[in-house]
């Protein structure tokens, strides 16, 4: 009678959320590969950062090794590991040295590792990356202290490498904040496969709002005072301190400590969670269309399809000067707008409409 019963608690217990440990390779100092104008070290963050905010839908926890351009020893890193005890470490890298593809690597033991790998290389090559496989990681050959020491702990660990970046023909698929964004979606895709995550019930509409009244609710546009980022709702730490920025609320999280998840609209750095009394009230943001005003947020790329497209749009263009939208389509997936007083493409996501 009492398994009976224990065996019916457990049932009826909720499952506790996973935990991923994010770890964007290289920082500081020490930029990694640099080639084409890409420094790994900067590549690698963003990455982490899109796969991140690809998981914020999903019902799990993510930890960062490094949310700024920081350098971290292996020491550093693996202590982090140990102390937040993820149920998986995946280490973001890009490769350099004249191949070409993409490899990912798991401690040659570690059969889960290895499962892990094989679903990344997947989701890699749907995004048409070729692949040079999975590749174990042992004493001798590939010896990385990132698969090596989580997998001591009985944590299964890989490392990415995406591309290389001293091949012309990878870079073309990492040279602009578009594909990197796609590449952290790949790494997103992978983890939610691999450990079954489920999508996070929509959330309710806030039972409370800031003094400036409206109540803020995912993909509304707000001001950002300035001050504390958290790296989680319930963070009791702040990640960086930023200053004040117009902002998009991509998750809530009702009754938390830091209740809104923000991503500047204007470049100013702003990511990750904030207080309530940091947010100003809520403004619909307006939908870009053929014909309406618009001013290109600080940090766009050109798009398009000439060679062009990846490289920083030019301060003088920046916001607030306007541009008039006179076409809208999809462009290696992503959808971009043509800006008719400079000819050029620019992806709808880095536009506000005036």
């Amino acid at each position: 009678m009492i398994l009976v019963r224990m065996n019916y608690f457990w049932k009826g217990c909720k499952q506790l959320s996973k935990k991923i440990y994010l770890n964007a390779e290289h920082g500081g100092a020490d930029s990694g590969a640099a080639a084409n104008g890409i420094r790994e070290d900067e590549a690698n963050l963003k990455v982490a950062k899109y796969a991140q905010e690809y998981l914020s839908g999903y019902d799990c926890t993510t930890v960062m090794s490094r949310e700024t351009d920081k350098a971290l020893s292996i020491n550093e890193r693996v202590a982090q590991v140990r102390a937040q005890k993820p149920n998986l470490v995946i280490t973001i890298a890009h490769n350099a040295g004249g191949g070409d593809g993409c490899e990912v690597f798991y401690w040659h033991t570690d059969s889960k590792a290895k499962a892990f790998a094989q679903e990344l290389i997947k989701q890699f090559q749907a995004i048409g990356q070729n692949s040079r496989g999975v590749k174990p990681s042992q004493p001798g050959s590939y010896n990385f202290g990132m698969c090596r020491e989580p997998a001591a702990m009985g944590i299964p660990a890989v490392l990415g490498e995406f591309a290389f970046l001293d091949n012309k023909n990878d870079v073309q698929i990492v040279d602009s904040d578009a594909d990197l964004k796609r590449e952290g979606e790949a790494y997103g895709k992978a983890i939610v496969n691999y450990l079954g995550l489920k999508k996070k019930a929509a959330q309710p509409e806030q039972p409370s709002t800031p003094s400036t009244g409206g109540a803020i609710k995912v993909g509304n546009i707000v001001q950002f005072a300035g001050g504390k980022v958290y790296a989680s709702s319930t963070a009791t730490a702040a990640a960086s301190t930023r200053g004040a920025s117009r902002c998009k609320v991509t998750v809530t999280a009702p009754g938390a400590k830091h209740p809104y998840h923000c991503i500047s609209e204007d470049g100013k750095g702003v990511y990750g969670w904030v207080d309530a009394a940091a947010v100003g009230a809520p403004t619909a943001a307006k939908p870009v269309e053929v014909g309406c005003k618009v001013t290109v947020n600080k940090g766009a790329v050109y798009g398009g399809l000439t060679s062009a497209r990846g490289r920083a749009v030019p301060s003088a263009q920046l916001a607030p000067k306007q541009h008039t939208v006179s076409k809208i389509q999809t462009n290696k997936g992503v959808r971009e707008a043509l800006l008719k007083e400079i000819t050029s493409w620019v992806a709808v996501s880095s536009l506000t409409r005036v």
